[in-house]
């Protein structure tokens, strides 16, 4: 097996016990008592503050580590945030765990984007990139569908354990980092010294990754975060679906990102990556949409419309998956591509902290359809604003280029 392959199959394993709590986390901190929403809003806080911070040492070169040790570094911070969860039952251990899992994050995304580039050519990257995120969704959606049955006969409070199974879960990819690493050309296994000849500063990486790092930071604003911490909320709050909904929600999406994926990808691979980055974020203003518009009607209209929105949703999660992390890496030099994710990850950072408290005010006004068309709208004129940015700011550096 490549081990490229091997990596990614060890990821989806790790996968599954993200996916006995990627449904369950708001709901399971919002039930305890010392918590509630506000603590379902600290947790995302935290995590996201966290994952920042990191990404912010990372990207202005202030903590400079080899890809490996980053990234298994992340696992055992990741590990040590959700074993602990289970038992934050008050606001400042809710944080506590919360810290431990958004820096985990921030370490292992910052290293798994340069070493799954690193173990691949440039024309298998859009297609190893989607297949690493179909594998990470089917995996994602068992681990959930098994979560889900498992509520339905036993207590809420079971979901406590599932942390604790997903720490166990994580684990095995820190062996599998350390073994994909030893097959990493040289000069990826190692940061770039400082005052290497030709390394960017700052300044110049902040201005060649900044459209990227704009566009991820609308993106889990309004769309990752919204789907993970506020659509089970109103499902299960606002709309009387109960948490095997949530959980079918889920499968549902996997089931159309492991249909859809494929083929999308390979219609995609003929325009620019940019092409897709649009698609997605429309679908995901279609999906908000039709949620708002199915959450009048009776019991059978609202599932109706949380399952097309699920689908939606992950249509929008294909054209992303292959588009984006492609489209980051054709923008920056080689030699970066570890800062130039910890840049794009501490927007996913922002991303995650203020998303779900966005998702939570909304909630707060008691009507479904008042969240779903506020979500619809915010994506919308985000998105909007960061695309007219991202174009009047290349073609503001065409100008330059001609003009030197």
């Amino acid at each position: 097996m490549r081990p490229v392959n091997a990596l990614i199959a060890t990821h989806g394993l790790s996968s599954i016990g993200l996916g006995l709590v990627f449904p369950f986390t708001a709901i399971y901190l919002s039930d305890q008592p010392g918590l509630g929403n506000s603590g379902v809003a600290l947790f995302y806080a935290c995590t996201g503050g966290a994952n920042l911070i990191v990404a912010l040492l990372l990207t202005a070169k202030i903590v400079r580590l080899p890809t490996v040790t980053l990234g298994v570094l992340g696992t055992l911070l990741w590990f040590a945030g959700y074993a602990s969860l289970p038992w934050a039952d008050v606001h400042a251990g809710a944080a506590s765990s919360a810290v431990l899992i958004g820096a985990g994050q921030g370490c292992f995304m910052a290293a798994v984007i340069p070493l799954i580039n690193g173990l691949v050519t440039e024309d298998e990257r859009r297609a190893v990139f989607a297949r690493r995120y179909a594998v990470l969704n089917v995996t994602l959606a068992l681990g959930s569908l098994t979560a889900g049955l498992l509520t339905v006969g036993l207590p809420r409070s079971v979901i406590g354990w599932f942390f604790v199974a997903n720490a166990v879960a994580i684990l095995p990819m820190a062996v599998a980092i350390a073994v994909a690493g030893r097959h990493l050309p040289t000069r990826a296994k190692r940061p770039t010294p400082r005052g290497t000849p030709g390394e960017l500063g700052f300044r110049k990486l902040w201005a060649l990754a900044l459209p990227p790092a704009a566009f991820q930071l609308s993106v889990y604003l309004f769309g990752f975060s919204q789907f993970e911490a506020t659509s089970p909320l109103v499902a299960d709050g606002l709309m009387g679906m109960g948490l095997f909904v949530v959980s079918l929600m889920l499968v549902v999406n996997v089931a159309t990102i492991v249909v859809a994926q494929s083929p999308l990808t390979k219609l995609l691979k003929r325009y620019p990556e940019t092409t897709g980055l649009r698609i997605a974020v429309l679908a995901w203003i279609a999906g908000f949409v039709i949620a708002g518009v199915c959450a009048f009607g009776p019991y059978e209209m609202r599932l109706t419309g949380l399952l097309i929105y699920a689908m939606i949703f992950a249509i929008g999660e294909c054209a992303y998956s292959c588009s984006f992390h492609p489209w980051l890496i054709s923008v920056v030099p080689e030699s970066e591509l570890t800062q130039a994710s910890a840049l794009v990850n501490s927007m996913m950072g922002i991303g995650n902290f203020l998303g779900p408290s966005i998702g939570v005010l909304l909630v707060t006004t008691g009507n479904a359809s008042t969240v779903w068309f506020g979500l619809a709208i915010s994506c919308a004129v985000v998105t909007g604003l960061v695309g007219w940015f991202t174009a009047a700011r290349s073609a503001a550096t065409s100008k330059v280029h001609t003009a030197s």
